[in-house]
């Protein structure tokens, strides 16, 4: 769910992070749970709408609350803009505009291989 509790499609652009965490389990391993930090000024545009439609199919996934059972683990996205004035800023941390958690189950196969590789696709330009 979006930070806001608008479920709206996340989007991305040149000053936009976004952070992919995989969080759970009942033993942590930090090769398993490293976060992926995509910057959107290192994206193409056409990378960054690939990232978008690969968090409205996520979206579609998301998860009410934590995934419950033993050794579950889910992905905790988060999309912030670094440096932006009207951000909320909380204990010297920037507030995400939108956040969802994902039980890794269930989460789109792209987004795995995004956050294992870091392999982004890209969109061709529409216009």
């Amino acid at each position: 769910m979006s930070v806001a509790g608008d479920s709206s499609r996340p989007v991305l652009g040149p000053r936009s992070r976004l952070m992919i965490r995989r969080e759970g389990g009942l033993a942590h391993f930090p090769g398993l749970a490293a976060p992926r930090c995509i910057e959107g000024s290192e994206c193409t545009p056409g990378q960054r709408r690939w990232l978008e439609n690969l968090l409205a199919m996520a979206l579609c996934c998301g998860a009410e609350g934590e995934a419950s059972g033993a050794d579950r683990r889910f992905f905790r996205l988060t999309i912030d803009e670094p440096g932006d004035a009207a951000g909320e800023v909380m204990d010297d941390a920037v507030r995400p505009r939108w956040s969802l958690i994902v039980d890794e189950t269930r989460a789109p196969r792209s987004l795995v291989t995004l956050w294992r590789h870091g392999e982004l696709g890209e969109e061709p330009d529409g216009e």
